[in-house]
């Protein structure tokens, strides 16, 4: 028998229609039998506990384990039982709602085996629209996501290759020897978090990470019962055990890939356009037609959908279907805006066409929003405060790039200019 080059772990709780196609496509997606799958049940309901065993030993034979819980104990720890059970040098970790394509494998190992650096790896997940899921995991002032989330798969800034402070385990390569070191995923986060404080550990011991373009997975994302219900909880506890492990990155990541940085009206830094970029993509879908310069709509869509960051786009293209009377279109580009740079004047927008489509759950969410808006912006101690605690961040971190544009921000709060 050859040796194995990696276990496959996959934590599942119910969703038997996602497991079993995850497990199709590993086995169709992965030759040679030179690797092992374990499934860590938490305590399925429905037909995974009758059905998992068969579906795997039929695709994987011998190199197929599972372990059985009877009470769901969530991502970190079903991961740690499943890796205690692992027999290969490196551990996959994958979320059952993935499915696997052609030639995933090679540029993971490859890419982990080359450098001795790396942490871990993970594939480009994708949504099933060919649009990026997750590439690396970016910090802002106002938290963590993932960057370039929505961006077309054929984007250039897509095949880049980055360094992160963090990557998701939704499907993470990692050495054995380095996640025991590491400690393993801490066990008191509720699906969510676990990952990022893995990465965080291993960063400690030297580690950087990464995920390789060309390897690519399929992403459904969020389909596990209540998969965000502890959002809150798990922050709080990243913030608590984590605090000064981490950097704010999202905008280093963006002027590198030449992107203007902002500071939006919640005090949070955003990426919009260069200035010269923003006015040549002007330029290219304005018409001259009927006297008055109005946007080539065709022209515009397609320019939106190459350049995600375009803020004058969304609110333009917006603005053109509102006055066409096709709300739902426009809202659709309104929100995006509001995305790309949250902006009083924005969410107002998203406020605006909600309550002429009646859609009371648009009309309930911008409306949060804007009493947050309006409570911050307009209570000038609160909005100082944050400011100073943006600042502070920056000044512990020595990133006199954020530092500036936060001083400027409060140049503009003491002169009036931030409602």
């Amino acid at each position: 028998m050859q040796p194995l080059r990696f276990s496959v772990v996959i934590p599942v709780f119910n969703k038997w229609e996602l497991t079993s196609a995850c497990l199709r496509s590993l086995r169709e997606f992965t030759p040679g039998d030179a690797f092992e799958v374990i499934v860590v049940d938490n305590a399925s309901s429905d037909a995974t506990r009758a059905d998992l065993n068969p579906l795997g030993e039929s695709l994987f034979g011998r190199q197929f384990k599972s372990i059985r819980h009877e009470i769901n104990l969530n991502f970190a720890a079903a991961c740690n039982a499943g890796a205690k059970l692992a027999g290969a040098g490196l551990y996959f970790f994958l979320n059952n709602d993935t499915l696997l394509t052609e030639n995933w494998a090679p540029p993971l190992e490859q890419t982990l085996q080359n450098d001795p650096v790396l942490g871990a790896v993970g594939p480009l997940l994708l949504y099933a629209d060919n649009t990026v899921q997750h590439l690396g995991v970016a910090f802002s002032s106002r938290g963590l996501f993932h960057l370039y989330r929505g961006f077309p798969a054929t984007h250039p800034l897509v095949a880049k290759i980055r360094s992160f402070q963090a990557i998701t385990a939704a499907a993470f390569l990692v050495h054995r020897d380095l996640f025991w070191e590491a400690g393993a995923f801490y066990e008191g986060y509720r699906n969510g978090f676990e990952d990022v404080e893995l990465c965080l550990r291993m960063g400690k011991l030297g580690k950087k990470f990464t995920c390789a373009p060309s390897s690519r997975v399929i992403h459904l994302e969020s389909q596990s019962p209540g998969r965000h219900d502890a959002n809150e909880h798990n922050s709080e506890l990243l913030h608590q055990r984590c605090f000064a492990d981490y950097f704010p990155d999202y905008h280093i990541h963006g002027l590198r890939d030449g992107f203007q940085v902002v500071c939006d009206d919640s005090l949070g830094e955003n990426l919009i356009l260069n200035e010269k970029d923003d006015l040549a993509l002007r330029k290219q879908v304005m018409s001259t037609r009927a006297r008055s310069r109005a946007p080539d709509l065709n022209k515009l869509y397609r320019s939106i959908q190459e350049n995600p960051y375009w803020l004058w786009g969304h609110e333009t293209m917006g603005q053109e279907l509102e006055n066409g009377k096709k709300f739902v279109e426009a809202a659709v580009f309104y929100v995006k805006a509001f995305n790309i740079c949250s902006t009083l004047s924005g969410i107002r927008r998203v406020l605006k066409i909600a309550s002429i489509m009646g859609d009371a759950g648009l009309m309930k969410m911008s409306g949060e929003y804007l009493a947050k808006f309006l409570a911050l912006t307009t209570d000038a101690a609160c909005y100082t405060a944050t400011l100073r605690r943006n600042m502070d961040v920056a000044a512990r971190c020595r990133d006199n790039f954020l530092l500036r544009l936060y001083e400027q921000k409060l140049v503009e709060l003491q002169k009036g200019k931030h409602t």
